[in-house]
């Protein structure tokens, strides 16, 4: 009796955990409108790619929460015609699905991934992605709704390459190694030179060019010996940032990080007090433990 229960039980369990809420399916007219749309961006028929929109289409790409138009989507699409040529497949293992929610009597949803390949009509250079696109379609098979998904930042890279705009690496406003530079002018301003050589590469190398006295390749000892001078010379230290330091991360060769900055100096005599003002641009390079491991300053 007690194993015809627990079999009762069970069997009511799994009704409630298979509620239906709609209907998939793998043919359907909207789906056919989605094929129809994507042969006239291929083919560059903008006028017959227009007609399978809603004029008040919302397009919403990743990560964005605001939506755009079909005027704007028509400008993109011409964009691609006259610089590309373009295919678009199914990608390899999947088909698209039309899903009828029970309770959305207004259309259906499409859910498609296909892969995108455009070759540059002069540099002949291919830039190749996939997308994961979902449409809301309308009883009239128009699309009122349209969200795609894609790797913006590796597509926007390889149409750079396809014009002869060829990436080298990425640019941070922010990052751990831009503050290690801020805490080396900290250190000086404070007029702490040991604090200044911990960011330092047992064996980097410094170099200074421009005005005033210029050294090459001298080791982190003798610099710390002319930050003592420097400290020792001087009643106040004052530094302030010029634009924003620049943290650079290079692809090419060895690659590795590079950071650029501009300062505005004052530096007050300790004797006299008078003030000496000049400005600093200054570009550290980086090694894999994050320690400074060359540092060239150009003074004006």
């Amino acid at each position: 009796m007690k194993k015809i229960m627990f079999l009762v039980l069970l069997c009511h369990l799994s009704l409630f955990a298979q509620q239906k809420s709609g209907t998939t399916y793998s043919s359907h007219p909207a789906l056919d409108a989605i094929n129809a749309m994507n042969k006239a961006f291929v083919e560059g028929d903008l006028k017959a790619y227009a007609t399978f929109f809603s004029p008040d289409v919302k397009i919403y790409s990743i990560g964005e929460t605001k939506s755009t138009d079909l005027k704007r989507d028509l400008e993109n699409t011409e964009w691609w015609v006259k610089n590309f040529d373009v295919t678009i497949t199914r990608s390899e293992g999947v088909r698209p699905d039309v899903i009828q929610y029970k309770d959305n009597k207004k259309g259906v949803w499409v859910m498609d991934w296909t892969d995108f390949v455009a070759v540059h009509k002069i540099s002949g250079d291919t830039v190749k992605t996939w997308f994961h696109d979902e449409y809301f379609v309308n009883n009239d098979n128009k699309i009122t709704t349209w969200m795609t998904y894609y790797n913006q930042e590796d597509l926007g890279a390889q149409i750079q390459n396809s014009f002869g705009a060829h990436r080298n690496g990425r640019v941070y406003d922010e990052h751990p190694i831009i503050e290690s530079v801020e805490a080396v002018i900290a250190a000086w301003v404070a007029g702490d030179a040991e604090k200044m050589a911990t960011y330092y590469a047992a064996d980097a190398k410094f170099y200074r060019l421009g005005e005033g006295d210029g050294y090459k390749d001298i080791t982190l000892e003798e610099r710390k010996a002319k930050w003592k001078t420097g400290i020792a010379n001087t009643r106040e230290r004052i530094v302030t940032v010029y634009g924003y330091p620049d943290a650079i991360r290079y692809e090419k060769g060895e690659g590795g990080w590079e950071v650029l900055s501009w300062w505005n100096t004052t530096n007050v005599d300790a004797k006299t007090g008078e003030e000496s003002k000049g400005f600093l641009h200054m570009s550290h390079s980086f090694n894999a433990d994050r320690k400074i491991s060359s540092e060239l300053i150009w003074v004006d």
